[in-house]
């Protein structure tokens, strides 16, 4: 959890640093004539460049991600990916100062470490979950994103604000590499491997897991399924619509409705908050229905994922047609919370229909999810030219329009089962002892 805190601090970091750095500040000479001085001259397309720059990268090594994992093992994939983004994100205020384009190579390499983040954790999951606890498992585990959207948006501020931008970027990565040390000190492939394990334990989540070992990647079988289909295409959905959030509400709060910098930050870190309660709730509800057999799996990945998109864009419309402060603070924090239905629920997916190739499951639709995360900021830069509230509403108009799309795809040909090309025996004998794919609906 605290790992993925320091992925999402060192990404959505950016997007109050670069208000502070773009701002346009008084300063007094020494005749007692007041002029505005900005640091940073970049215009909108070139913040969008900026802001996107990540996903570059962080697109390019998804598959890869999910592959390593799986041959060396998700715990070294995972630290090596976050403790070398952290190392360049202290390097991030002498690239901003070298130029324009030295920011965006150094987080086109933070996105290409980071992007085997989220594929190799699947890896551990695969290793360590039980069958009926890893959706809160893996609930807990990815709150940490959103922990680390809140904190370094409610921290970004404050920093840029009395301490100078700059200290964002070497405190968040700071923190990271500190992180790493524990991380690789601590964190086994298995349960076998782990040398503080107690026997009971070891045994326990050894007999309760749908892994074989079996690595042999159904490739062509897997990417023309429509389970694999479905999840891709939710991925892209809920990125676009969420990282349209992560990346521009700074902006757009201080376009609209013309907050500063600091009440920005509180503003914005607030939804995040909210959403880690939501995401541990899906968590463990998901696998109290699963595990009474109240519900099946996949009905509850479509419940879910369904209900999430639907709230979503719901409360995107309503936010961009309100005018009051209070009600878009209010929607904005509602919208990111039930996007946790979407979110937690679509993770844990590659563990339901394909757990022995989780991780490359995961890497393909974070991939499509990345190029989300390509297309809104420069859509938003694109758009949003003056920083008017028409602008603004077009952007959150395609955001709902991707909720929805999403949900109807989802709810359509999402699968909950293991999937027949992703079976051996001894996974089959566990599945059926488990829960009987031919109920799924």
């Amino acid at each position: 959890m605290f790992g993925f805190l320091n992925v999402y601090a060192l990404r959505a970091s950016l997007s109050v640093a670069i208000v502070a750095m773009t701002a346009k500040r008084n300063h007094i000479l020494e005749n007692g004539t007041m002029i505005q001085i900005q640091e940073f001259t970049w215009n909108s397309d070139q913040q969008g460049v900026v802001l996107s720059s990540f996903f570059w990268g962080y697109a390019c090594t998804q598959i890869v991600g999910g592959v390593l994992a799986t041959k060396y093992g998700g715990n070294i994939v995972f630290g090596i990916g976050i403790g070398a983004s952290s190392m360049l994100m202290m390097l991030s205020p002498w690239a901003a100062k070298q130029g324009l384009y030295y920011l965006v190579a150094i987080r086109i390499l933070i996105g290409l470490f980071e992007g085997v983040t989220y594929p190799s954790i699947q890896d551990v999951f695969a290793n360590w979950a039980p069958r009926f606890e890893k959706t809160a498992i893996c609930s807990t585990v990815y709150t940490g994103s959103h922990l680390g959207t809140f904190v370094s948006f409610l921290l970004s501020g404050i920093f840029a604000d009395n301490i100078g931008w700059e200290s964002i970027f070497y405190i968040f990565g700071g923190l990271g590499v500190v992180w790493y040390a524990l991380w690789i000190y601590l964190v086994k492939k298995n349960p076998a491997s782990d040398p503080r394990i107690t026997l009971e334990e070891k045994n326990y989540i050894e007999s309760n897991l749908d892994t074989t070992g079996s690595h042999k990647i159904p490739w062509i079988s897997m990417i023309t399924s429509k389970a694999m289909i479905a999840l891709v295409i939710a991925f892209a959905c809920d990125a676009l619509s969420g990282y349209i959030y992560i990346t521009e509400a700074p902006t757009y709060l201080n376009d609209v409705l013309k907050s500063d910098l600091g009440t920005t930050g509180v503003i914005t870190s607030v939804p995040y908050l909210v959403y880690w309660f939501f995401a541990v709730g899906v968590g463990v509800s998901s696998d109290y229905l699963r595990s009474r057999n109240i519900l099946t799996t996949q009905q509850v990945r479509k419940t879910m994922i369904g209900s999430g998109f639907l709230a979503g864009a719901t409360l995107t419309i309503l936010m961009a047609n309100l005018n009051d402060f209070t009600g878009i603070c209010t929607c904005l924090v509602l919208t990111i919370s039930f996007s946790a239905l979407v979110t937690m629920s679509s993770m844990c997916n590659p563990l339901d229909f394909a757990p022995d190739y989780c991780s490359v499951a995961l890497g393909i639709s974070n991939t499509f999810g990345s190029i989300s995360g390509i297309v809104a900021p420069m859509l938003t830069g694109y758009i949003v030219r003056t920083g008017s509230k028409d602008e603004w509403k077009t952007v959150f108009y395609i955001a709902a329009a991707s909720c929805i799309l999403g949900m109807v795809v989802f709810t359509a040909f999402g699968q909950g089962s293991i999937q027949s090309w992703a079976k051996t025996q001894p996974t089959q004998q566990r599945q059926l002892t488990s829960e009987d794919p031919g109920t799924q609906t």
